[in-house]
Parts: C-alpha cells; structure tokens; sequence
C-alpha cells in the first residue's frame, strides 16, 4: 500500500528510529537501526566519526559499493490491531554539506533528538547519509492512515 506523502513527512518528523537494510560488497544483508532527521525529501542520518578498526563503517563501505538501501520505520505491539510498517525504497549517499546545511540539520537533529545538544556528541562539521526514497509503500493491521496518524499523534513513539 502507497503511503501519502504528507502522512509520510509527519512520520519521518517524528518517529525515532528506523532500521536501514543495504548490502555488503560480498552480496551479504546488512541491517542497523539509524536515528534521522527529514530535510525535504531526504532523510539524512549522521555518521558520528566512530571507526572500527581504522576502517569506515559497514554502512558507509556498503552504500558506497551498492547506494540502494532500504529503511523500515515498524511498530510492535502485543495488541496486534496496532501493528504497522512502513519501508523506503531508497538511493543513499555518503553527505559532507556545507556550512549552511550543516547547521540546518544539526538543529534538526537537536529537535527530535535531545541528546544531540551534548557537546561531543557529533563532530563540527558530521558526515551523513543522504537517503532518497523512491518509493514508500506500508502495511496495517488496520487502516494504514489510521495506524500513521495515530503513530505521528503519539507522544512517546
């Protein structure tokens, strides 16, 4: 099922977590929950310069193999009626913005997200993935817009 655009906006506003899907460059699944921000029809999700063994992230290494990638926004619930998913079919970049777009996202990170305004949380100028969707198709226990709105109206997602 299609998700409605403005739907789709407010729960890319507000929702906390998602979970982001791409594929090593050996052909293997690669899932990792993700925290974003939505700047227009993109979604960016920050690379907070932590490295494993000297090496970029899987993420960063897969996306720059293969940039098509998934992302599953998901609610679970005991109570079944209120079960929904919601997925990205999406192109990712790795993103170095300018200043401008820099301090517009830190700002939008720091609104859904309170932990961001701790001061080394993220570097001064944070590497991102850039997400664009392609496709947003969804599915509910019961009615997808329903589910969404309550989703999105929810206090504590």
């Amino acid at each position: 099922m299609n998700v409605p655009d403005a739907l789709l906006a407010n729960l890319l506003d507000v929702w906390p977590v998602a979970h982001l899907s791409s594929v090593t460059p050996r052909g293997r699944p690669h899932t990792v929950p993700i925290v974003f921000c939505r700047d227009g029809v993109a979604i960016f999700s920050p690379i907070d310069g932590k490295t494993k063994n000297g090496r970029p992230l899987q993420r960063e290494a897969n996306i720059i193999s293969n940039p098509r990638v998934a992302v599953l926004l998901d609610e679970y619930s005991s109570d079944w009626a209120s079960l929904w998913w919601v997925r990205l079919d999406a192109q990712a970049t790795i993103y170095n913005p300018g200043a401008e777009h820099s301090a517009r996202l830190r700002t939008l990170l720091n609104a859904k997200y309170p932990q961001y305004a701790a001061p080394d949380l993220l570097p001064d100028h944070p590497t991102y993935l850039r997400i664009s969707w392609n496709r947003a198709s969804g599915w509910a226990q019961e009615d997808l817009a329903t589910s969404l709105g309550r989703a999105v109206a929810s206090d504590n997602p």
